[in-house]
């Protein structure tokens, strides 16, 4: 006995059925429709397409993070002039008053600023002596400022470091100069509190340098003696000044954040 055929949809009769290959009812439509054609899928560079934008909207949000998490500079702001704003107070009651208006320096960059600054101090009285020319012999005591601020990255880790290196460089080059031992000139790298984050202060026989880190700013202070034409040798003992350069030293931080 023959069966009555299975009804299909129109549209698909006489079409191979597979398991699982039945249409959809939204594949299926009116008889006033027309049959409905088979879903087209999506080309491969579409996909393509798709997975670059969602890569680049992940790219420029992690940008977006990482530029707002640049560091805080503390407040800490540019110096357009170090010499105005290091006012030494204490080391001019003890040096002498300042000579001009000092020599400034500075240097602007999206990822750190640099600003340093050069007094000549003359203590009261004080008169350079003179060659028969007129010429001034000797030197008067001098006091070098410098001011970094890092805009990007931490100059934490590498400060201690860097300031050692540094002094150690000055001091194996005044021994190649001299044929001294080293430490013949007591150079000492001393580590002091109550200064940022970190201090540290060298000494040696002619001047005394104070190195401060606090947060990403990076200051120096040094003072020289001025010297004897003839000798050779300092006139000015500079060893005492430390705790005045300390005070100038804060003064001067709080300046450069106000």
């Amino acid at each position: 006995m023959i069966s009555e055929p299975e009804l299909v949809p129109e549209g698909y009769f006489g079409a191979a059925e597979l398991p699982g290959q039945r249409p959809a009812a939204d594949d299926v439509v009116a008889e006033d429709q027309g049959p409905a054609g088979p879903r087209r899928a999506l080309p491969a560079w579409l996909w393509a397409l798709g997975g670059a934008v969602v890569a680049s909207a992940v790219w420029a949000g992690g940008l977006y993070v990482h530029s707002a998490a640049e560091p805080d500079l503390g407040g800490y702001r540019v110096s357009r002039n170090l010499c105005l704003d290091a006012e030494l107070k204490a080391l001019s009651a003890a040096m002498g008053e300042r000579v001009g208006q000092g020599s400034a320096w500075r240097s602007t960059h999206e990822s750190l600023d640099d600003a340093s600054c050069y007094f000549e101090m003359r203590p009261t009285g004080y008169e350079l002596p003179t060659d028969e020319d007129g010429n001034e012999l000797g030197s008067l005591p001098s006091v070098s400022v410098g001011y970094t601020l890092h805009k990007k990255t931490d100059p934490g880790p590498e400060f201690e470091g860097a300031v050692a290196a540094r002094h150690t460089a000055v001091e194996e080059a005044a021994v190649e100069e001299s044929d001294e031992s080293v430490g013949d000139d007591g150079t000492a790298l001393r580590r002091v509190d109550g200064l940022g984050d970190m201090a540290f202060v060298v000494r040696d026989s002619g001047g005394i340098t104070l190195e401060v880190l606090d947060g990403q700013a990076v200051l120096t202070m040094s003072t020289s003696s001025d010297w004897d034409a003839e000798t050779g040798e300092p006139l000015t003992d500079v060893a005492d000044f430390e705790p005045m350069m300390a005070e100038d030293m804060k003064a001067l931080m709080a300046r450069l954040k106000s």
